[in-house]
């Protein structure tokens, strides 16, 4: 269980007790401040996946928002439960966390995210019969589809309208090598060794962050990989530069698998680190995986399991969830996750972001004005690959010959055929999700900017008497 951050065991008892209330790994629940553990607002996450929420990190978000939400009604509203709130109370929450003063206030994105999970809450509760009204009402509006049609769709109404769809943090290529060299390697800024660096796995915290920047992975994606799936350098046919890796459904967002591109030069240095590093690991191993499935063998796309009956049965890798993965083990007891820590046991998501936190602080301390996160690495991967992805599609466009005018075929295919190739590499359910990062390309600016030139020198121009 992981409470505040802190990874904490429960006991056998507790666990049974966990389960037989139909909880699972991975999923959380809240509890009172008495330790009450209400069975209808926790039965909601259960009811998630089949609404669409899926990915752990997605659940663990509604989990905040809706502790955010019980702690507000409880504090500032007479000690409401989250059955009895309305619109007035919804209202005094929108006060609270958008109007306040600007170290408390949330941005307008914070806030219609929260307001997203609330409203899925309430409708879930209003469709159980738990609730006579939501505090959100229940607005219909309209939205345009393909070829013009139209159809009806809920629609939020304490959800602000200006605010931005998303806010691309990503991280320049000179920046994105200070914080592994700084931040994850212990260096100094020039470059030489930091005599005091006391930090440990410096090189296999860089290579993660190299994986998630190459790659394009999620934090979730890229934490749960196993040591068996990973291609090795000797099947690597010469001069090929990179190689295609096809990432399990089961831990793709959404649960849909994808192929990824893994650099050749990245594939030598993982299997450098499961050589030496990651085997280091094995011999100082202090704890046993809890609760472990044992595994045997291993492909790219299946493993086998062993059974209570001791049976060894086939099993797809896209059927193996991230917390299933945690606890694969070997016949001889060994993690058979990828990244391990220092005593042996699978490296979780949310020791990553611990490392990348600690590594940021770091740069800081050292006059580096850099905040890293994973997330922000996979924003990196996809604005540079848009970039080039453009650069290569127009140079094989104009090889052709002149595009013709804008609208033709040859100008959807300058655009539209990169976003597409990006869409399918990041994993993104609609390419609406992809759009964002042209915003944050140098090349869309300098477009813009060529183009704004150009018709204000049009507006310029003398007026034709003739």
């Amino acid at each position: 269980m992981v409470t505040h951050g802190t990874l904490s065991a429960f006991s056998a008892a507790a666990i049974a007790a966990a389960e037989k209330a139909g909880l699972s790994e991975g999923m959380p629940f809240i509890l009172d401040d008495d330790g009450h553990y209400d069975v209808d607002l926790n039965r909601f996450f259960r009811a998630c996946p089949t609404m669409g929420v899926r990915s752990p990190n997605s659940l663990r978000a509604y989990g905040r928002d809706l502790v955010v939400w019980l702690r507000f009604l409880r504090e500032r509203r007479d000690g409401k439960s989250v059955w009895q709130a309305d619109r007035d109370d919804l209202a005094a929450y929108h006060a609270a966390r958008r109007r306040s003063a600007p170290t408390h206030r949330i941005s307008a994105a914070s806030w219609n995210r929260a307001v997203a999970a609330l409203e899925k809450f309430y409708a879930w509760a209003l469709e159980e019969e738990l609730i006579a009204t939501s505090p959100f009402g229940s607005g219909m509006g309209w939205r345009r589809i393909h070829r013009g049609r139209l159809v009806p769709v809920k629609t939020i109404r304490a959800r602000e309208p200006g605010a931005r769809r998303s806010d691309v943090r990503f991280v320049s290529l000179d920046h994105f090598l200070l914080f592994r060299d700084v931040g994850l390697r212990g260096r100094d800024p020039d470059g030489r060794e930091d005599s005091e660096w006391r930090g440990r796995h410096g090189e296999r915290n860089a290579l993660f962050a190299e994986l998630v920047a190459t790659t394009g992975l999620r934090l979730e994606e890229a934490a749960s990989l196993l040591a068996t799936e990973m291609p090795t350098p000797d099947r690597v046919p010469a001069k090929q530069r990179s190689l295609s890796f096809r990432l399990p459904a089961a831990i793709a967002k959404g649960g849909r698998a994808r192929e990824i591109r893994l650099p050749v030069r990245l594939v030598r240095r993982l299997a450098d680190y499961i050589a030496i590093e990651r085997a280091n690991a094995l011999g100082k191993r202090r704890a046993a995986v809890r609760r472990p499935i044992i595994g045997v063998g291993g492909t790219g796309a299946t493993i086998g399991v062993v059974g209570k009956d001791g049976e060894t049965r086939a099993i797809r890798l896209d059927l193996v969830r991230p917390t299933e993965r945690k606890r694969l083990v070997t016949l001889a007891g060994e993690p058979m996750a990828l990244w391990l820590n220092e005593v042996g046991c699978p490296m979780t998501a949310e020791a990553w972001t611990a490392v990348f936190r600690r590594a940021s602080a770091r740069c800081c301390n050292l006059g580096i004005d850099l905040t890293v996160t994973p997330h922000a690495l996979r924003h990196t991967f996809a604005v540079y690959m848009l970039s080039m992805l453009i650069r290569e599609q127009i140079g094989a466009v104009l090889a052709d010959g002149r595009p013709g005018e804008p609208g033709s075929a040859a100008y959807r295919r300058m655009v539209g055929d990169p976003l597409q190739k990006l869409q399918r590499l990041l994993g993104h359910a609609s390419i609406t999700s992809t759009y964002i990062y042209l915003d944050s390309l140098e090349e869309s600016r300098a477009l813009v900017e060529a183009a704004a030139d150009r018709w204000s020198e049009a507006l310029d121009a003398p007026m034709s008497t003739s």
